[in-house]
């Protein structure tokens, strides 16, 4: 173990010695962290907008489809240029601002969320049954009609409803009044006693409306239940008169329960039942009546768990023999005061209920333009990923080119993108979270203008990065065709679109079910840097692992750890646990895309690298993302996001067995032959004698160390401290016969 410690350091600290290396550190470091703050939370920020799981399917992979082409080409024109520094920064900096137009796309739909509780109408007439009326304003779906169901009741207040059919305005006068005339007729005395209420502004509940700017709403009930007047159907109007009659039962008598709406003097004859308690509810069968007043009736079975023979109602005396009508003040336009009588009044309580003991449905959406808010997301997407992607390619392109140059590790170079996202995921989740704090929606705007600043600035270090050394390719397409020729490249092609379809699913639905089990967008950022931790190491070790085990064993490797991971996902209902497989990460994407990556290298040219990588890219991030996205959105409504997870396993462990066989019974047997990168492009006439100028060509080709061919071949190679001292000595006794040479040319002129 101690080995691998100071092998690990070792290799650390050698390649911080390359200066020339550190503004590639950098740019590594600035890119992962542009990409991590924004990506991994655009399918929640698509869900938050309205935009469905389909729809979500459908928009993640068109847009890597359709700029399926740029990272190709735009690693043809890098490879073509040679140098292309200003055009690499360019890019990246358009596709900062351009993300910026996502925040302008409008919500399609809004999810509504209704009260945590039912208000009930309890009315109590006469040897009948209790029965609660519930306002269809707020729909309820019952769990099961059929059924008795379980609930709790707390009465409110009590009061009187009035039934009157008007039009809307007079409607509005009566939920905005500020005072109201009770009247009850004594019709055997002839009598009548007139109560006043009055209202104060907070007393009067004004719905919030639905803003188009707000992708959730969480309604709430009007908590006024003494003193606010309100509708229980489509043309009743209740009433709260404080303290003058309430609602209880006695308990006492056995199997009976008798229930009084009524004065207080007629609950001392019993045992009074307290508020809450608990009732058994069924829904009964809507008549006309009731779906013209949009109202739906409960009856209550039983009181307190204990099933009843009989629940009725015993008569109200105090009511007994009068006429109730409530008088409402209009002020007219000539500024005289109307009265409106409402008549045909009866005692009545509000008494409430939890919702999701009663109702199936917590939530409806509203479709605004849905229309709207996917062509203009998908059109914006669209010139992002085109952006984005050519700069992909060249910035894959350009990493490579100076690897070559410096004979350096890219799995080192890595480690610094990898700290990157480890401090800009969670930093963005916290950004997330601290934003929607108190606002009932997710406020996204923190993470895309931090996403776009980021992208100016590493538009701007991209400016600094030395490529003046990178031919341009004479014959771009005949060469990239000549290099595709390779099988071996070809089924590292097909393999990593299938890793692209697992990675693609994952990177689109993880944070998905993250949400559904209630995570917050911390934990979402959290996942990355978990992963992050984890993957250092074999960033830095992947050098030796690689040139140990072999490209193609490590990319199997990953396919059986991406089986695993989807696997794992699967099975969580605690949202934390996704960071034991998030952990794998460091396999699946790290290690097994860091040889991918290098394993394309090897396999190409000097002068199609920046081709060939975005070709890489293009299938990873661009085919096998698209498949993955769209076939696991479409699959999520079907079968759920559990069993789709499931799917992926299981596809993933086949293709990964295919490739494995594929590899040690044909590839291993029958490799693509190398090419010789090690030479310059145009190789040096043999020389016919020997003179100056061909002295001088071999002289340079004699400059490149022995290492340089494995090291070119796998940039993911590094050498030992063994070797390291070797190589030290053989380039003391290499400089010291050059010495010799360049010596005896210098006296050969001199005869000359």
């Amino acid at each position: 173990m101690n080995k691998y410690f100071k092998l690990f350091f070792h290799r650390v600290l050698k390649d911080l010695k390359q200066k020339e290396l550190l503004p590639l550190k950098l740019l590594f470091f600035m890119h992962s962290s542009t990409i991590l703050v924004l990506y991994p939370y655009l399918t929640i920020h698509m869900r938050a907008l309205g935009i469905n799981v389909e729809e979500t399917a459908i928009m993640s992979a068109v847009t890597p489809a359709v700029v399926i082409l740029m990272p190709p080409l735009a690693g043809m024109i890098a490879d073509k240029i040679g140098n292309f520094r200003v055009l690499l920064a360019s890019f990246s900096a358009i596709g900062g601002a351009s993300a910026l137009l996502l925040l302008l796309v409008p919500v399609g739909r809004v999810t509504i969320t209704f009260p945590d509780r039912l208000v009930f109408g309890l009315s109590c007439e006469t040897n009948s049954t209790p029965l609660l009326s519930l306002h269809q304003e707020y729909p309820c779906t019952t769990i099961d009609p059929d059924k008795i169901l379980d609930t709790e009741i707390k009465l409110e207040s009590c009061g009187f409803a009035c039934q009157a059919i008007l039009n809307q305005n007079y409607t509005n006068t009566i939920i905005q009044t500020r005072s109201y005339d009770v009247q009850i007729y004594d019709i055997q005395n002839n009598a009548t006693l007139t109560y006043t209420y009055k209202l104060s502004k907070d007393d009067i509940h004004e719905p919030e409306p639905i803003s188009k700017a707000k992708n959730q709403k969480t309604l709430k009930n009007n908590e006024k239940f003494r003193t606010s007047v309100r509708k229980l159907s489509k043309n009743s109007f209740y009433f709260p008169t404080v303290s003058m009659y309430n609602f209880s039962c006695d308990m006492s008598k056995e199997p009976a329960v008798s229930c009084v709406l009524g004065s207080r003097d007629q609950f001392e004859k019993f045992q009074r039942i307290l508020s809450p308690w608990n009732a058994g509810i069924k829904q009964q069968i809507i008549e006309h009546n009731d779906f013209e007043e949009n109202r739906q009736i409960y009856r209550i079975e039983y009181i307190n768990s204990k099933k009843k023979d009989n629940i009725t109602c015993l008569e109200n005396s105090a009511m007994s023999g009068k006429h109730i009508s409530v008088t409402i003040p209009i002020n007219t336009t000539n500024s005289t005061v109307q009265h409106l009588d409402l008549g045909s009044c009866s005692h009545r309580c509000l008494a409430t209920s939890p919702r999701k003991t009663v109702c199936s449905n917590q939530k409806t959406v509203i479709e605004l333009d849905m229309s709207l808010t996917f062509w203009s997301y998908l059109s914006v997407r669209v010139f992002v990923g085109i952006i984005s992607g050519t700069s992909f390619a060249m910035f894959e392109g350009a990493v490579i080119a100076i690897l070559r140059e410096h004979k350096a590790d890219y799995g080192l170079q890595r480690i610094y993108a990898t700290i990157g996202g480890m401090i800009s995921s969670p930093l963005s989740g916290w950004m997330i979270d601290y934003a929607s704090r108190g606002k009932g929606y997710t406020d996204f705007r923190p993470i895309f203008f931090l996403y776009a600043a980021l992208k100016l600035v590493s538009g701007f270090l991209m400016l600094f990065i030395n490529l003046e050394f990178k031919k341009a390719a004479s014959s771009v397409i005949t060469e990239v065709v000549t290099v595709l020729k390779k099988l071996e490249l070809i089924a590292l092609f097909a393999s990593c679109i299938m890793l692209g379809c697992a990675w693609g699913y994952i990177e689109s639905f993880l944070f998905w079910l993250i949400d559904d089990l209630g995570g917050s967008k911390s934990l979402m950022g959290l996942t990355v840097t978990v992963g992050g931790v984890v993957g250092i190491p074999l960033l830095v070790l992947s050098g030796p692992i690689v040139k140990k085990i072999g490209h193609a064993n490590v990319i199997s490797i990953g396919f059986v750890f991406y089986a695993i991971r989807l696997l794992g996902y699967s099975l969580i209902y605690n949202p934390w646990l996704c960071l034991i497989f998030e952990a794998m990460e460091s396999i699946t994407f790290g290690l097994s895309f860091t040889a991918a990556v290098t394993y394309a290298a090897k396999l190409s040219t000097v002068t199609t690298d920046t081709s060939v990588q975005g070709m890489l890219g293009g299938l990873y991030y661009g085919v096998g993302k698209g498949i993955g996205s769209l076939i696991g959105g479409y699959l999520i409504e079907p079968i759920g996001i559990r069993h789709t997870f499931q799917v992926f396993s299981v596809a993933t462990i086949i293709v990964g067995s295919i490739y494995f066989s594929f590899y040690h019974i044909y590839m291993k047997k029958h490799p693509s032959e190398g090419t010789d990168i090690t030479k310059k492009d145009v190789p040096p006439k043999a020389p016919s004698d020997f003179d100056l100028k061909a002295m001088e060509i071999a002289d340079i080709q004699s400059d490149l160390p022995v290492v340089y061919e494995d090291a070119m071949c796998n940039p993911a190679y590094e050498t030992t401290e063994a070797e390291d001292e070797e190589n030290e000595e053989n380039e003391k006794d290499h400089h010291a016969m050059k010495t010799i040479v360049n010596g005896q040319i210098r006296q050969n002129q001199g005869e000359t």
